[in-house]
């Protein structure tokens, strides 16, 4: 029986709905905080091909610089700081406490894993209260290399000491269950809004739109 269940943070569990109106009421969404988190993600994705690690927090700075030059704006430092400030500071998605404790009802143990460094995700995490409900809480850091790069989930399975087959990934995007399952896990794609799962990538195992329907198939799956 898999008992392992691996939940992505940003966008999964937390909401990032502080940060699109920062970046509305900032640039009236020239950029967006779409086009910002896009960009963020790329600079991981070529930080890990190129071996060339930088933390994810200062990738979110560059990130924020080349997406406002885009659109002929300077970015201040205090630009970079609130930006710094708010992913800090991101509420849990209304569904999250309650699906995390049927889970851990249900007898699952559950365990973080993220992109961000680890000081910031302990920090998001504890902000939003829902710490307590992870055994563990595990970044990239481990490795030097971004979500969706297989070593992710292979050096989350050691820390774990388990299999990747033992193991459970739940992300609201796409590539991150795309990596999971190329690494060994099974895949639950949470449809948050504005998300879509591509037929690129082989099919997760569960789809659904929040962390509390999900839950619900987890058990009825694994238990």
């Amino acid at each position: 029986m898999t008992r392992i269940i691996v939940f992505d943070v940003n966008e999964t569990l937390l909401d990032l709905a502080p940060v699109r109106e920062w970046f509305r009421g900032r640039f009236e969404d020239h950029p967006d905080a779409r086009m910002w988190f896009s960009e963020l993600l790329r600079l991981s994705f070529v930080s890990s091909v190129t071996d060339r690690y930088v933390p994810f927090t200062d990738l979110a700075a560059s990130a924020l610089e080349t997406v406002a030059s885009r659109s002929g704006i300077t970015i201040a430092p205090d630009d970079i700081a609130q930006v710094k400030a708010l992913f800090v500071q991101l509420p849990p998605h209304p569904d999250v406490i309650e699906g995390l404790s049927i889970l851990t009802g249900s007898g699952f143990t559950l365990v973080a894993l993220t992109n961000s460094p680890l000081q910031t995700a302990h920090a998001q995490l504890n902000k939003a209260e829902i710490s307590r409900f992870f055994e563990t809480i595990m970044s990239v850091e481990m490795v030097n290399r971004f979500k969706p790069h297989r070593s992710v989930y292979e050096a989350a399975a050691g820390h774990m000491d388990t299999s990747t087959s033992e193991m459970v990934m739940v992300a609201a995007h796409d590539w991150d269950i795309a990596g999971a399952i190329a690494a060994g896990l099974d895949g639950v794609f949470i449809e948050r809004p504005g998300q879509i799962y591509s037929p690129a990538f082989p099919p997760p195992t569960i789809i659904a739109p929040d962390i509390g329907v999900a839950a619900t198939a987890i058990i009825e799956k694994y238990a």
